[in-house]
């Protein structure tokens, strides 16, 4: 179990850009903590695999993506507060100049980052179509990135929040192929059920910033439209995770 240490509490975020927005989330965090009134303790990661799962797991406060919002509340004692209005999304790319279609993807090698959303989602979509595809795994959005480039792999399914902060460089070496395909999911802010009080302040600080110009700023900084309270789209990503899971099998 987390514990605070000194009277703080380690904050862990998913980052949709792969680390590129490191001083919004820094604003931000420096935003909350002064409304929730509660020392959090935040370091910036490319992403939650360069931070590792115990690493991950010793934290108060997450903001993770769909799928492993799921995971924390269903196994690991965390409760979801505050979701982002903006739905989760997946987009199909190849490289630029490379001939490929939604069809292409039948037995193509497509790499995929699993235990992400998107890449559930992106599967789930797939195989709805009647489309199995060797689902390659990297380690990281920016992995699967260098073998569709490279050509290792035909295709690649990426996160959306990820894809909208490329550079433009590699946004011109890419060519997407379908998508955004969309679930009625997000980004969700969870709080250890250890700390109730935490929770309720920061819920409240979370959705004050919809409304304040300060708040409004920040998350623009972010990407983000703005905070809303959970409802019960969390069963949908019960569905489309635990179909994945019992469907797909990672090539290597």
């Amino acid at each position: 179990m987390s514990n605070p240490v000194e009277g703080r509490y380690r904050v862990a975020v998913c980052p949709h850009g792969g680390g590129r927005e490191t001083a919004a989330w820094a604003a931000t965090m420096a935003y909350l903590r002064q409304r929730v009134g509660k020392p959090l303790v935040w370091h910036p990661v490319v992403d939650f695999l360069q931070m590792g799962e115990e690493a991950l797991l010793r934290a108060a406060v997450v903001y993770a993506d769909p799928a492993r919002a799921l995971t924390l509340a269903d196994k690991h004692g965390f409760v979801p507060v505050v979701a982002a209005t903006d739905v989760d999304g997946v987009f199909l790319v190849t490289a630029r100049g490379a001939v490929a279609t939604v069809e292409a993807a039948e037995g193509a090698r497509v790499a995929v980052v699993p235990g992400t959303f998107a890449t559930a989602l992106g599967l789930y979509t797939l195989y709805q179509r009647g489309l199995r595809p060797q689902a390659v795994p990297a380690a990281l959005w920016q992995q699967a990135i260098r073998w569709v480039l490279a050509g290792d792999c035909t295709l690649g399914l990426l996160c959306e929040g990820t894809y909208r902060a490329l550079t433009l460089r590699t946004l011109r070496a890419l060519r997407v192929v379908a998508g955004p395909w969309n679930a009625p999911a997000a980004h969700v802010w969870l709080v250890r059920r250890a700390y109730p009080a935490l929770g309720q302040r920061l819920e409240e600080a979370l959705l004050a910033m919809n409304e304040d110009d300060e708040g409004r700023a920040l998350l623009a900084s972010l990407g983000v439209t703005g905070w809303r309270r959970l409802g019960g789209e969390l069963e949908a990503v019960r569905h489309i995770v635990a179909w994945v899971r019992a469907e797909v099998v990672y090539k290597k």
